[in-house]
């Protein structure tokens, strides 16, 4: 094929439909999946906060 600029949008856009269909595969063997408890769910990102929180609040105090 002819490097010509219709060539290239006819790839790009079987590049683009081929990654929805793998997007849609991958979502749809998820389905059977179980939902994480709520609980789990976001404990990591929280408790990184709060301890920067807590460091930041000690280093205010030595002022």
């Amino acid at each position: 094929m002819a490097d010509t600029k219709d060539g290239r949008e006819d790839q790009a856009d079987d590049a683009e439909e081929r990654q929805r269909e793998r997007e849609l595969e991958e979502a749809l063997e998820r389905d059977d999946e179980d939902e994480p408890p709520a609980d789990e769910a976001g404990d990591g990102d929280e408790s990184a906060a709060d301890d920067e929180e807590s460091a930041e609040e000690g280093d205010s105090s030595d002022e």
